[in-house]
């Protein structure tokens, strides 16, 4: 043990950073995490695992904020009012910038529901809400319309931010009562969030990917390195050296091995929070650290990692808007726009507004870059919303369309429909009626979200019929026992347990019909355990319809609604494939089966379309809305089919 760690082993020693105040070699590692994020998003195929550089963001503000909090309760110093302070004066400026930006962009390129949405997000994005927001609106990080948000990349923000408002507390609390004890506590603390962070990814992972709870431990990890290093730092270089290979060996396989597949974050995003951890702590003695974190260019982005990281994203996003293919020199002039910018405003507004940040009291900051922002976008998006997003900037049909687009039958029939997380929500006869209203029930309808898009052709269907079905539908669970092609740990369990109870149901309730409805793959033993399943139905004495799966037509909605929008031509059609091979063996094998295909409405030979009479069906590539589902399931009627 050094000198310095003895004489610092008390706690009551000056922080490291007294004499190191400022650590380019920090700017360097922020020029990885806002690099890699960069390169993500401009091709996840080309960096799958870019996206952890939030995380290693997190590990940074942990550290800094915990050294700085320490150093002043030790000096006795320490004002959450200044804390605070200092926090707005950093954030809200250049945050606000780029807000404001976005939304005039909006007002010329967003349709009205879009909008109004970017209104929505960028008041929360303010508040430090906009994690929660975004969980809310896409759930899945990686979905595909999220890729359009302009705002998405704010959930971080709101993630530090949140952090902020307890970590302060929690640490002056807790040197307070018990100096001697806050590092074994912080750990302890750490080693209990990395738990609650695996909970949250095997029992909600959309969620544990946006929220704090589950990102809590990213940031502490920081806080406790903050605190070890006062007891332990590198003494030789040797020790140094090796801590930063271990730190760059655990990036850059963290970079290389982990992808939006993955179960994120949990056990999983300890690997580049301690690959972040070991590069700080490397260059926390005397000695130097890695040559590469401390070169110009490295130091230079790390400086502006906080404006290229606000900057970067809007522009991709819109570009995604647009459907312009980023490539190599689409991509070279995004990289060119989103630093210019970013300097500029590094330059012109972060760096001036810090400065002239010191001199005004908290009320002064609070009100003038925290408060008026506020209000300023509430009224922002206030106005887009009572106005509907400004429709009249656009074609009459434009509206039209977003209507259908938005009658959601997961919204529409939530509770009857459920995410996965409620894997174990019970059957609700009553309310989950689709055709016939009757005392008796003939039938269920089971599956994923294909089978709840359904729902309105079925509706329909069943009603000429005078059927009456309950809809019992899950998120990504198509109703095949033993099915868990292609799923995570965490949703292949729920699948599994959500099928074996729904036809012990079956079994138990003798219904006279089944509705089978899914997203049928090809992939693994599909065909296999869907015959098998459907073995299982008949054996009860039930009848067994067996819904072929509509086609998927790429950017189906924004497709029709974007052509509508910016009144150019284009095909928004896709190509019918057809269902998969075991369909015609199960016609084969079971003649008593009633194959519906829907795509007899959709297609036209070869030619399927997102606009059946001038209406939009589609509301993603994939699913139909309720509007859409309810037109096909009148053209099977015209059709002469029936359940």
């Amino acid at each position: 043990m050094s000198d310095h760690t003895r004489k610092s082993a008390t706690g009551l020693a000056a922080s490291p950073m007294t004499s190191k105040q400022y650590r380019p070699d920090i700017d360097g590692l922020r020029a990885i995490a806002v690099i890699s994020v960069f390169i993500n998003h401009l091709s996840a195929s080309v960096l799958p695992g870019g996206f952890i550089g939030v995380d290693i963001f997190f590990v940074i503000s942990g550290f800094l904020i915990t050294s700085q909090i320490r150093k002043e309760i030790c000096e006795d110093n320490f004002s959450i009012k200044q804390f605070y302070k200092r926090r707005i004066n950093r954030i809200a400026p250049v945050l606000m910038l780029v807000l404001v930006v976005s939304l005039l962009v909006g007002v010329v390129l967003l349709s009205p529901s879009d909008l109004v949405r970017l209104g929505k997000s960028s008041i929360y994005s303010m508040i430090g809400l906009s994690n929660v927001f975004f969980w809310r609106e896409y759930g899945s990080y990686f979905a595909g319309n999220a890729a359009e948000a302009p705002l998405l990349h704010t959930w971080s923000l709101g993630v530090e931010e949140q952090f902020y408002l307890i970590w302060p507390l929690l640490t002056l609390l807790l040197f307070k009562l018990s100096r001697r004890y806050v590092l074994a506590i912080f750990g302890i603390l750490t080693i209990a969030a990395i738990a609650v962070s695996q909970m949250g990814v095997n029992i909600a992972a959309s969620a544990a990917y946006y929220l704090l709870p589950t990102r809590f431990f990213e940031l502490m990890i920081g806080g406790v390195l903050a605190l070890l290093i006062v007891h332990v730092q590198p003494t030789t270089k040797l020790q140094s050296q090796i801590s930063l290979v271990a730190g760059f060996v655990l990036i850059i396989g963290s970079l290389a091995l982990i992808g939006k597949s993955s179960p994120f974050p949990g056990i999983m995003a300890i690997w580049p929070c301690a690959g972040a951890a070991l590069l700080i702590w490397a260059g926390s003695g005397r000695f130097t650290s890695s040559r590469f974190l401390l070169s110009r260019p490295m130091v230079f982005i790390g400086l502006i990692s906080y404006s290229l990281y606000l900057w970067h994203w809007p522009i991709i996003a819109y570009l995604n808007y647009l459907n312009i293919v980023i490539s190599p020199i689409v991509g070279t002039g995004v990289v060119i726009v989103a630093v210019g910018l970013s300097w500029l405003s590094w330059k012109f507004v972060e760096t001036p507004m810090r400065r002239t940040g010191v001199s005004l009291s908290f009320s002064m900051v609070f009100a003038q870059r925290f408060c008026i922002p506020v209000i300023a976008l509430v009224s922002l998006g206030a106005a887009a919303a009572y106005t509907k997003g400004f429709p009249q900037r656009f074609d009459p049909r434009v509206v039209e369309f977003e209507t259908a687009l938005e009658s959601k039958p997961n919204i529409l029939r939530s509770g009857c429909h459920v995410p996965t997380a409620l894997y174990d929500t019970p059957p609700n006869e009553k309310k989950c009626r689709l055709g016939t209203e009757k005392s008796e029930l003939d039938g269920i309808l089971i599956g994923d979200s294909v089978a709840n898009h359904f729902t309105g052709m079925l509706d329909v269907m069943a009603k000429a019929q005078g059927i009456s079905l309950m809809d019992y539908t899950m998120d990504g669970c198509p109703p095949i026992l033993g099915y868990d092609t292609g799923k995570e740990p965490s949703y292949k369990e729920k699948c599994l347990k959500r099928n074996k109870a729904v036809y012990e149901k079956i079994k138990a309730a003798k219904y006279s019909r089944v509705v089978l409805a899914g997203n049928w793959t090809q992939g693994g033993r599909t065909g296999e355990q869907l015959i098998s399943s459907i073995e299982e139905v008949l054996q009860t004495g039930a009848k067994v319809t067996l819904i072929v799966t509509n086609e998927e037509i790429d950017r189906a909605g924004s497709c029709v609604i974007r052509h509508a929008m910016y009144e150019t031509s284009g095909n928004c059609e896709g190509v019918r494939q057809g269902p998969p091979a075991y369909f015609e063996e199960i016609a084969a094998r079971f003649p008593q089966v009633h194959i519906v295909d829907p795509n007899q409405v959709i297609c036209q030979a070869d030619r399927c379309s997102p606009v059946i009479d001038g209406k939009l069906i589609y509301r993603d590539k994939l699913h139909l809305n309720d509007i859409g589902s309810r037109l096909v399931g009148s053209g099977m009627l015209q059709r002469g089919q029936s359940l």
